[in-house]
């Protein structure tokens, strides 16, 4: 399904009546810009057959929409969302994708609810979640399942609004293989490129 005027105006609208509802899981005043999208699609390994990227904190797609533009096959790609509205309109936007609404906290269980990703290799994860700016405990949920699925060598990449070149001490798991700023995002967005031992 081909993005058009009136997704993105459906997007934007969902966006701001979600960050209004509920603004601490969303952690953002703006959706992802185009050009942090695709700095994130630039930064995921080349697929093998059978092997999936996981997209946490998918929202309304911003991101999504330039990982499938990068090459990576709906049938590849795995978002959680956990707001019901916005995996609504993830559905309805990104058919050829499998969207779970869920909580990032409890990835493994998710993807073994998941039919076909259950023992699937997982290649790569994409987040978007404002980790900074969850409770601690959440944060390091959220990390010990990604560390627990993903290969030696898999990668974690994550975007922060945090543009200091400090890598955040919750990732202290991961060593991070590359950094770089996006200025050409509304706010500036910082991308980290990690990787597990």
């Amino acid at each position: 399904m081909m993005d058009t005027p009136t997704s993105g105006l459906a997007s934007i609208g969902l966006f701001i009546k979600e960050i209004i509802a509920n603004p601490a899981p969303v952690g953002a005043a703006a959706p992802s810009g185009p050009v942090l999208g695709m700095r994130m699609a630039q930064q995921v390994p080349a697929l093998k057959e059978g092997q999936y990227v996981v997209e946490l904190g998918a929202g309304t797609g911003a991101i999504t929409t330039q990982l499938l533009k990068s090459g990576i096959k709906g049938k590849q790609l795995v978002s959680i969302e956990r707001s019901e509205a916005m995996s609504m309109h993830l559905r309805d936007r990104f058919p050829s994708v499998k969207i779970i609404q869920g909580d990032a906290s409890k990835l493994k269980e998710l993807l073994e609810k998941a039919h076909g990703i259950h023992n699937s290799p997982i290649a790569c994860i994409v987040s978007g979640l404002p980790l900074r700016s969850l409770p601690a405990t959440v944060v390091e949920s959220i990390l010990s399942e990604a560390h627990s699925i993903l290969p030696s060598g898999g990668r974690f990449i994550q975007f922060t609004y945090d543009i200091r070149k400090s890598s955040n001490p919750a990732l202290s798991a991961f060593s991070r293989r590359d950094t770089s700023v996006v200025w050409m995002n509304l706010p500036p967005a910082r991308v980290d490129v990690f990787e597990k031992p």
